[in-house]
């Protein structure tokens, strides 16, 4: 079900829409840009919990936007591939015909990961049939792993950090001079204990490339996992996470670094958003699906 505003209130009026699949889109992500909506999904056969693969499936934004009848197209991927994301863009949209890049991280299962995989998606609403889904292009990356799940204070209850996948969102921008992907994953950054993995992929008249990246895990015993990372027009970025370890209820924090800082570090000094007021009890491991990091459209530099 998709309900897309007809005016820039969001308490105004929606258009409705509603598709089916054969099988259980689980763990949807989306993604807008310029020719669609798209949307990441992990499949399970409906009536079980086995897993089939990936969707990847465009909407007819164009239509959608006018109220009008609205079609999908979507692809199903081998189950080699796990939780893909979709490019969503903030500022500028690409230029005219650039497909929606997917990603995902490549033996995203928890073995050793030592590459990103991208993918790009061609929508051809009028020709269906023209509709393409390629790749991956293997972007070699230092590798990771998956961590221990995170402790917290007063219980021995641990919480699941979802580091076999990245997180929402894979945030796209189009700088004129070149364009920009970012993308974060909670890692092993020693000894089981969990940061944050993050990346910014950059393609001018080639290929996507990984321009910087790095890991944030101070030397404080504490886990950050469950992030999520976004780039603003002045090409600064935030990476925001939740933290938590056997000397503090999980909260949540942020750092981040303005776009002239030395490559691979987040300098500005973590800040605490929300401190938690107690550890989660009752043999309950998840802690959430995800976050999502977001630009002010009218305040320059502010993220939400």
């Amino acid at each position: 079900l998709i309900a897309v505003s007809t005016t820039p209130d969001p308490t105004g009026n929606y258009y409705q829409y509603a598709y089916t699949f054969p099988d259980m889109p689980d763990y949807p992500k989306f993604g807008v840009w310029s020719d669609g909506y798209y949307m990441s999904a992990n499949v399970f056969s409906s009536g079980s919990t086995t897993y089939l693969g990936t969707y990847a499936v465009a909407f007819d934004r164009t239509a959608m936007l006018a109220g009008g009848v609205a079609t999908m197209i979507y692809f199903t991927n081998p189950n080699t591939t796990w939780s893909l994301l979709p490019s969503d863009c903030d500022g500028v949209f690409p230029p005219t015909g650039a497909p929606n890049y997917f990603l995902a991280s490549y033996n995203g299962f928890g073995g050793g990961n030592a590459d990103l995989d991208v993918y790009e998606f061609h929508v051809d609403f009028a020709t269906p049939a023209n509709s393409t889904f390629t790749g991956p292009l293997l972007l070699p990356t230092p590798v990771f792993s998956t961590p221990n799940e995170s402790p917290q204070l007063g219980t021995t209850n641990t919480l699941d950090n979802l580091a076999d996948r990245p997180m929402n969102r894979l945030q796209y921008r189009n700088f004129g001079t070149h364009q920009t992907m970012v993308v974060c994953q909670t890692v092993n950054a020693g000894s089981g204990r969990a940061g944050m993995r993050w990346w910014e992929l950059r393609k001018t008249s080639g290929a996507w490339s990984i321009y910087q990246e790095g890991t944030y895990a101070p030397a404080d015993a504490l886990y950050r996992w469950m992030g999520s990372i976004a780039m603003d027009g002045n090409g600064s970025i935030a990476l925001g996470y939740s933290t938590s370890g056997t000397t503090i209820n999980p909260d949540i924090r942020f750092t981040g670094r303005f776009a002239g800082d030395p490559l691979g570090s987040m300098t500005i000094t973590e800040t605490l958003i929300h401190a938690g007021g107690g550890s989660q009890t009752g043999g309950l491991g998840r802690w959430g699906d995800y976050t999502q990091v977001v630009i002010d459209p009218s305040v320059s530099g502010t993220f939400w």
